[in-house]
């Protein structure tokens, strides 16, 4: 999926970047992993999103 589909609006500290997908409009998010150069689904919604990252801790908690 290219870049210019996502919202990008925040990261792990590290480098990695979380993103909505914008077109088509999704609620899902993705992370974008710097070091591989690649996109991978980590949350259903912003809900299950603050969930999940609340619930593990840690920078790296969608690993």
């Amino acid at each position: 999926m290219p870049f210019d589909a996502f919202l990008f609006f925040g990261d792990n500290g590290g480098g990695d970047q979380f993103a909505f997908v914008q077109t088509p409009q999704r609620p899902e998010i993705f992370v974008w992993e710097h070091e591989t150069d690649s996109l991978r689904w980590v949350a259903r919604a912003p809900r299950d999103y603050r969930g999940r990252s609340l619930a593990e801790g840690g920078d790296d908690w969608y690993q």
